[in-house]
Order: C-alpha cells, then structure tokens, then sequence
C-alpha cells in the first residue's frame, strides 16, 4: 500500500445478486484481487432499503430476505480507474460512488518480501482446461484468446494428466510459430497458418507434458512461486488431495499479491535493507541494444541472439528512448514480410542462413532503421530501486522485462521477472532463517 492521494470506490447492492451463478460481493471481491488491488472488504448491513424502496433488514426472523451489501475498495487512482469497468459492468443495478480520499496511514500487513499466505487465497478458480482427446487446434484457438502459453489438461474425472504450452505445439505439434509471434498478426493470417499445421487432427494426447508439477490449496505462496522459479514454470495447477484440478496459480498472480502490498510512490532516496535487495544486484549488464540509426538488419542479429526477445533502442547519450520486442516488431513491418520475419525470430539464425523465399519477405520491408521499428513508450526501472518494487511495477504494468538506467537515466542494464523473483525469495528464506 502507499500515502498519499488515492480513490475510494463504495458499491452498494442486495446479498442475493449475483454474477454468473456466484455471490456478486465474492465475484467483485475475487476480480479485484486478480487485478492487483491492495484490498476491499465486503459488509453486510443490519437495515437498509435502495431504489425499490424494499426494506432490507437482518433482524432474527427476516433472515431469509436480501440484505444490503456495501463493498469499499481504496486504492492508486489508476488502479481505480482501471477496475471501474468491470465493476459496472458486474454490477449494472448497483450504486457506485467515487471519492477522492488521501491515506495518511498504509497498515502494511506482512514484512518485506512474499506475504504468509495460502495458495488458495490468491490462485484463479476459473480455469481453461482442455481434454486429452481434443484437438490441437482448439488450444492454439485458446491460447489465442488468452493472456497465457500454458494449459492445464484434464480427464473426464477432473483429474490433471497433462500440460500443453506453446513450446509443446512447436516442438511436437507441427507450429511453426509462436503464439505470442501469432498474437501480433490477423485472424486471416492465423488461420492460414493453421491449414499449414502438418496434421491439425492430431490430439493433445499426442502432444502434451505428462510429467505435470502441481500444488494444493493450503500450500504457502513463497513455496509454491519458489517451485515456479526452480522449475522454469509461468503457471502451476492447483490440484486437491484427490488430484482433481481447483484452480490455477500463474506467475502474475504472485506478482500481482505483491504489488497489492509494495508497490508505493517509489522516488531515488527509498532503501532496502540488505546488499542484494536492490535490482542492480539482480540485473543484467550485457544490454541487448541499438542506436536508434541502427540498420535492420543489426536489430535481427540481437533479437536472435539474445535470450531476452528484445532489443532497447538508446540515443547519442545512452538514454533509453525505444524498445523492440520480437512480438511487438509484427505490428511495425508490412504484413507481406511476415513469414520471413517470423521464419528468422523461430529459427533463431542470421539472416543468411534462412531460407530463400523468407530472405525475399524480408527485403520487402519497409522499415529500415530501428527508429521506425521500436515502441516509444519504455517503462524504465533505477538500478537502486528495490527489487520488490521492481517486481510490483512489473505487475502493474504488465511488462516482464524492464530496462535498468542510473541517476542520470543512462542504460545500465536490463532485469526480468525470473531473476527478481528468484533474490526476493532467496532474501524471504535469509530472513526466517532457513
């Protein structure tokens, strides 16, 4: 949580409303929560009566009617802003209010680091599956659709037997592009390409992992993201004690439960205690990057090069003014260099080692400077910003790598999701003791 000037959101509505055959107070509280939000606390009211005129009360022997509900949520004004729709839209009969509050006093309910709590408190209920004997083209439809790679198979009991990602679909599945690559094109494209899948009848079954890592409920989040981080995993299915699939725990809900609590107005003079607590501890200082002159042809030599996927773009001084990203590059050349590129970002070789009809695609761009090709708006992080923070800001703004720049705001490095993920649970187990 943070001071400072802040929205206070107050939703007012009946206990017997509902959203989609669940308790509407559980269904805000629940996408509230999804969505990064310090908190929110649902109350039930003794009397009450709304627009109906109905008297709503909670006295002994009227149990059985609607009593009022009052949901109050204070949080960041963007973040405010951001959740208002879905609010609206979950709740078109409810009374909503605004107001502008400032928090004098953030109660911060657990220390530096991840928060004691379950599994079951922060992971997803409702969860995209797929069936063993599906095909594979319903989950790159899927996937698609989704903000994830992965998905959980189930059998006809509910049981886990299986995961499929898009690495499965490329290495086993015969896609020959990833779903982030094929994300940034047009339906028209996609499904050209999925006519050219070497036998889109096959099964997941066929294609799937089954050696499948899972978690329960009641295991403690630090264990469960320390799992994901050792075992190179975006998302862990939460499973009960009969193997049956309850949910689903996805990296961004753990960064998402630690932006609810760290991420503040962050500004150069904030310390951390500890030596490595800070991201120019964790960071990379071998930048992928160009001057924004740069010919194309030296942005494709770093995005196959390097394992981050993206290449920062710097002016004469060093200052951060672009970034590339193999995705978001799609959206910048013409749609006729498409499969060249996409060839050269799958195969991840030099451009003169790519085949022939793909090298001409790739002489029909028309971009040809990494100016005309980057993403100008970059979200930065300091190098003495801690790594909490660093990771909460990650979470909020969606962004899995951030660029690193000093006082002066000169590029210094680059750090990912992996690495501070990984020092803030080694720093949580120095702390305890373990």
């Amino acid at each position: 949580m943070f001071t400072g000037r802040a929205k206070q959101v107050t939703i007012y509505f009946g206990e017997t409303d509902q959203y989609h055959h669940q308790a509407l107070y559980m269904a805000i509280i629940e996408m509230l929560r999804r969505e990064g939000c310090s908190g929110a606390t649902a109350m039930r009211g003794v009397a009450g009566f709304g627009a109906s005129s109905l008297i709503h009360t909670a006295a002994i022997l009227r149990l059985s009617f609607d009593q009022p509900i009052v949901i109050t949520v204070v949080d960041r004004p963007d973040r405010i802003d951001r959740v208002l729709g879905p609010i609206r839209e979950m709740a078109p009969n409810a009374l909503i209010t605004v107001a502008e509050v400032e928090i004098v006093q953030s109660g911060v309910p657990f220390k530096e680091g991840l928060p004691e709590v379950k599994v079951g408190e922060v992971m997803r209920r409702e969860v995209a599956t797929v069936h063993p004997d599906s095909p594979i083209t319903q989950v790159v439809e899927l996937l698609l659709d989704k903000d994830f790679s992965a998905v959980p198979v189930v059998d006809n009991d509910g049981k886990v037997v299986g995961m499929v990602s898009d690495n499965d679909l490329l290495t086993r599945g015969g896609m020959n592009v990833t779903i982030s690559l094929k994300k940034a094109t047009d339906l028209d494209y996609v499904r050209e390409l999925h006519e050219s899948l070497e036998n889109a009848n096959r099964k997941v079954s066929e294609v799937m992992t089954r050696e499948v890592v899972t978690t329960a409920p009641d295991t403690i989040l630090g264990r469960a993201a320390r799992v994901m981080v050792e075992k190179h995993l975006k998302r862990l299915p939460v499973v009960d004690s009969d193997g049956k699939l309850v949910g689903i725990l996805g990296r961004l809900d753990v960064l998402s439960t630690i932006a609810a609590v760290h991420l503040s107005e962050w500004h150069p003079e904030a310390r951390s205690t500890g030596p490595d607590a800070t991201v120019d501890g964790v960071m990379t200082r071998d930048v992928p990057s160009v001057h924004e002159s740069a010919t194309i042809e030296e942005v494709f030599e770093l995005l196959v090069s390097s394992s981050h996927k993206r290449v920062v773009v710097i002016d004469d001084q060093r200052h951060v003014v672009g970034i590339i990203a193999d995705s978001d590059l799609i959206s910048k050349v013409s749609r006729e260099s498409w499969p060249g590129v996409m060839e050269l970002l799958v195969s991840k070789v030099p451009i003169e080692r790519i085949s022939g009809p793909a090298r001409k695609h790739i002489q029909k761009l028309r971009a040809r400077f990494a100016r005309e090709l980057m993403t100008r708006d970059v979200i930065t992080v300091r190098e003495k910003m801690p790594v909490v923070s660093a990771l909460a800001l990650s979470a909020e703004k969606r962004v899995k790598r951030l660029p690193v720049v000093d006082a002066e705001g000169v590029l210094v490095g680059i750090v990912g999701r992996t690495e501070m993920m990984r020092a803030l649970l080694a720093r949580s187990e120095a702390e305890k003791g373990l």
